[in-house]
């Protein structure tokens, strides 16, 4: 068995204990698999897909961390890594097209907008940053650098609701882009409809995504909750229920907004430059 070993040293003495199970590369051979069958399975698609993802991982780790412990907001750290990785990856999937600026739009104001709600909702419902777990740690880090603890929790909402996010606005600017690509005689309001009927039956199953999600990460929470059978009015009071409630409802704000900000911008972006070509024929007869 292979093992990672901790080594002190002393005045002299050192002192020898195992840290944990080196699984090294048991991860590697894991996540290169992952992103081999999204390779063969997705095409050329599939692997800029998977380019997509190491990029965000890079956006977060080499990015997004750096500027915390910097001490820049989080909330605006947490926004130029959701446009950098957002514009990034839509270009992959789909390059510089009038689907790909709609989904890109659509996926950065419903995330941002979903963000001041989180917000809003922590300010009103006193929960900051401070209530998370490992706050004590954070706050010790923050008392030797520039990191400003209050506002990660919200910063953190904006992130993990992106990829929803992301998928639903891109199945919208898909579907109105694949409906007009039929039929360009198509009109504005009924594009804008087409996307609406598309984007009412994605919003509840990536509603119950974001909401399972978030509720599979606090399961140990909830099954100490059940078993020292606590009451109604303590359980929904309790800081770990009110912000897994608050990023899940957050999360899937931003999915409900992001349906009609990608109908009406791919709607209009469509029809944009027919509509402009037939006033250029109007004018020149």
């Amino acid at each position: 068995m292979k093992v990672i070993a901790s080594i002190s040293e002393y005045e002299g003495s050192a002192s020898a204990s195992v840290y944990s199970y080196d699984r090294s590369n048991i991860i590697y051979m894991f996540v290169g698999c992952f992103l081999l069958m999204l390779w063969v399975i997705g095409g050329k698609k599939g692997f800029k897909s998977a380019i997509g993802l190491v990029f965000t991982f890079i956006c977060i780790i080499y990015l997004f961390l750096p500027m915390l412990y910097k001490g820049y907001s989080p909330f605006l750290s947490a926004v130029v890594v959701i446009i950098l990785i957002t514009i990034v990856s839509l270009y992959l999937i789909d390059g510089i097209s009038k689907k790909s600026v709609a989904a890109i739009i659509g996926t950065i104001i419903g995330v941002i907008i979903a963000g001041i709600c989180a917000a809003g909702f922590g300010h009103i419902a006193k929960i900051s940053g401070y209530n998370v777990s490992e706050v004590e740690e954070l706050v010790f880090i923050a008392s030797n650098t520039n990191l400003k603890v209050r506002g990660i929790l919200f910063a953190a909402i904006l992130i993990a609701s992106l990829g929803a996010v992301m998928d639903v606005s891109m199945s919208i600017a898909s579907t109105i882009n694949e409906i007009y690509i039929h039929n360009n005689k198509i009109g504005k309001k009924e594009l804008f409809k087409s996307g609406i009927n598309v984007g009412r039956d994605m919003m509840g199953t990536m509603s119950n995504t974001l909401i399972l999600a978030f509720t599979g990460g606090s399961i140990n929470t909830l099954i100490l909750n059940y078993a020292y059978a606590l009451r109604y009015n303590q359980v929904i009071n309790i800081y770990e229920v009110g912000i897994e409630i608050m990023q899940g409802v957050s999360g899937s704000i931003a999915i409900i907004l992001s349906v009609p900000l990608v109908s009406i911008i791919s709607a209009y972006l469509l029809t944009f430059e027919r509509k402009k070509s037939v006033n250029s024929e109007i004018c020149y007869d």
